[in-house]
């Protein structure tokens, strides 16, 4: 009986101390929401173009003139 009586409250301290431990770690950091890259539009990338080739002409012609 002595001996029942060891292993159980053995059992139960080491039930006790193992619940306390894994109640006192730390949770692992949640990982930050993926950002997502801005949508670039075909026809405004196409206009940009158009503008800086534009202001190119320009002052190619004045610089000759």
């Amino acid at each position: 009986m002595k001996n029942i009586l060891k292993k159980s409250l053995l059992a139960a301290g080491l039930a006790l101390a193992l619940g306390t431990v894994v109640q006192a770690a730390p949770l692992p950091p949640t990982p930050a929401p993926p950002r997502k890259a801005p949508e670039l539009d075909l026809g405004l990338a196409i206009s940009g173009i158009a503008l800086v080739a534009g202001t190119l002409v320009v002052l190619r012609s004045r610089r000759k003139a």
